[in-house]
């Protein structure tokens, strides 16, 4: 069954730390050091200094950015600049944004669900994690024992159960907005009403989520859990239990599910020469201009109008200055939607011509940004670009259902969520964050 809890929520207390839009900040993992300076300048009490604070001269193994992160939020707590909720809550969020001309509207539901392993059937992962990301976020865990920014989970309502409660929620006033530079605007309702967390509870007790943003954070959550419990007995209704995530219907016309982009640098020349032959070899390439980042939402929208049936992604640098699109020659000799994906042939197939998986590791970088790939192959800072095309819903709900699981990186839902606007901590019971001595 999944878990969907309420939970007392600490959030900013505008009146003393300032205009929300200045404090909050997207997930660690999309944050350039320039984004993270500018944040920074941004307000002396941005987030950022908790998710993604920045290393200082003198920082030691055991006294640096998490450490700082833990003091900071005990800081702001005693101070007020963070307050707690007075009733446990889930929380409503309503994001606006526009991309490639077009406005969407996208609306979740903000809170606490309870751990389970992945075999268990009820949180389903549709991709492969890295160890990096999860030692960082470890770390950060132990320290400040808070989860600032909250996993993308999907879910089905087929009764719309849950879109009834969340709709009655708002109605009423919200009890924040924001409009952060790079992020969407926000509005935030509570729902605190028994009867309608109740009905939410039950709603989806008997579905499945969908991990859809979030991997390495979900699966470093069940670390930290087995090491507590490793330490001591753990009460079933104790924080720690529990992830914060912000759950969207699977049919919410604002989820929007791009795809996830590659760049091949520090190679050798033999090993770029290898390659550049095995995709010339593979590929019926289509020449679509010289390579300008001003042209990247052309060549997607020209990618993206490939037949689905098809193997087909986009190459820069493969011919010096060239953007071209390619479609595989040989067809996929592929037994269900997994297989035949863009991501499974070319890490499969594609790449492993030239690279072990070893090697992989070292030579393959991921951008969310096609114009930022073009620009860094433009630039000489990759050797090679690949503009990747989303995999469509219905094979992705097929593939994470299925227990499947994509290459790392391979969808992204855009836009990434804030990061700060409730937050979670792992000490105590789950309603509760100040406890007295």
């Amino acid at each position: 069954m999944v878990g969907v809890r309420p939970f007392r929520g600490v959030r900013y207390n505008t009146r003393l730390a300032g205009d929300l839009s200045a404090l909050l900040c997207p997930p660690f993992d999309v944050i350039s050091e320039a984004e993270r300076e500018s944040l920074y300048a941004g307000s002396p009490f941005n987030v950022i200094r908790l998710e993604w604070g920045r290393d200082e001269p003198g920082d030691t193994p055991g006294n640096g950015r998490y450490a700082r992160a833990a003091a900071l939020q005990a800081e702001w707590l005693a101070s007020g600049v963070l307050q707690e909720d007075d009733s446990p809550s889930m929380y409503v969020i309503e994001e606006t944004f526009s991309f490639a001309g077009d406005d969407y509207v996208r609306r979740g539901l903000i809170s606490a669900v309870r751990l389970v392993d992945f075999d268990s059937g009820v949180v389903l992962p549709h991709e492969f994690t890295r160890s990096g990301p999860k030692v960082d976020r470890l770390e950060l865990m132990r320290s400040a024992k808070a989860n600032y920014s909250p996993l993308m989970a999907l879910y089905r309502d087929p009764d719309s159960t849950v879109a009834t409660v969340m709709k009655r929620a708002m109605s009423g006033e919200s009890v924040a907005d924001a409009s952060p530079e790079g992020l969407p605007s926000m509005r935030l309702w509570r729902i605190s009403d028994p009867s309608d967390i109740e009905s939410v509870t039950t709603a989806l007790a008997n579905t499945q989520l969908y991990l859809a943003d979030g991997h390495h954070r979900y699966e470093t959550a069940l670390t930290y859990l087995e090491e507590v419990r490793a330490e001591r007995t753990v009460g079933p209704d104790e924080a720690v239990n529990f992830r914060l995530m912000t759950l969207i219907s699977v049919d919410d016309p604002g989820l929007l599910l791009l795809g996830y982009h590659r760049m091949l640098v520090s190679t050798t020349d033999d090993e770029l020469a290898q390659f550049r032959h095995y995709v010339r070899e593979a590929f019926d390439l289509e020449d679509r201009g010289p390579i300008d980042p001003s042209s990247a939402t052309d060549f997607e929208k020209a990618l993206n109008d490939m037949p689905q049936d098809q193997v087909a992604m986009g190459f820069a640098g493969i011919e010096p200055d060239r953007l071209q699109i390619g479609v595989m020659r040989s067809p996929a000799d592929a037994k269900d939607e997994l297989q035949a994906s863009d991501y499974v042939r070319l890490h499969g197939e594609v790449i492993r011509s030239t690279f072990d998986l070893d090697r992989e590791q070292a030579v393959i970088a991921f951008e969310h940004n096609a114009a930022a790939v073009l620009g860094s192959v433009a630039g000489g800072a990759a050797q090679v670009g690949f503009v990747m095309r989303a995999v469509p819903m219905g094979p992705f709900e097929t593939i994470v259902k299925r227990g499947q699981r994509l290459p790392s990186k391979s969808t992204y839902f855009h836009p990434k969520l804030h990061t700060g606007a409730a937050i979670q901590s792992l000490e105590g019971e789950l309603v509760s964050l100040i406890h007295q001595a």
